[in-house]
């Protein structure tokens, strides 16, 4: 099966993602300024916007799981300016191990300024067709086996 990295996944629709995933069997790495607990994740304390910090964790996520199939990023941050820029630093980041697996990167954007979707369509533009690169507005739990079908390919 794959491995998949949720950010923001402490709480909400991190976790109900990272549940479903794992359940179908997948490998699941959260990366996030709290460390996570659920049976089966691997969680990283990183802060998603310090470029050190995200090479570290890309570092890591290479060196242990090998391999990268997907990326949720389910940004905990508090401004539409810091989900640009952390998706952004993210996405970038993992292209290389994204690309491996012909794997993709979902961006969950929660309202707000258009910055976000337009992040993810210039990504999918720059990184495809090896990288598949979407943004979600999830209305409902309906959504989760939507996107998990999404990653899944």
């Amino acid at each position: 099966m794959g491995v998949y990295l949720i950010t923001g996944g402490a709480r909400g629709i991190g976790a109900e993602i990272a549940v479903r995933l794992h359940g179908a069997g997948n490998s699941i790495l959260f990366a996030d300024i709290e460390r996570v607990a659920l049976p089966g994740v691997r969680s990283v304390i990183c802060d998603l916007s310090d470029e050190g910090q995200v090479a570290s964790l890309m570092f890591g996520v290479e060196a242990v799981e090998g391999r990268l199939d997907g990326i949720v990023c389910h940004p905990s941050q508090t401004t539409d300016e810091d989900d640009f820029a952390s998706t952004g630093l993210l996405i970038n980041a993992a292209a290389g191990l994204l690309r491996q697996p012909r794997g993709a990167a979902i961006a969950v954007h929660h309202g707000g300024p258009a910055g976000l979707p337009v992040l993810t369509r210039n990504l999918a533009r720059d990184l495809g067709p090896e990288i598949r690169v979407d943004c979600i507005a999830p209305c409902g739990t309906e959504h989760f086996d939507n996107l998990a079908a999404y990653l899944l390919g």
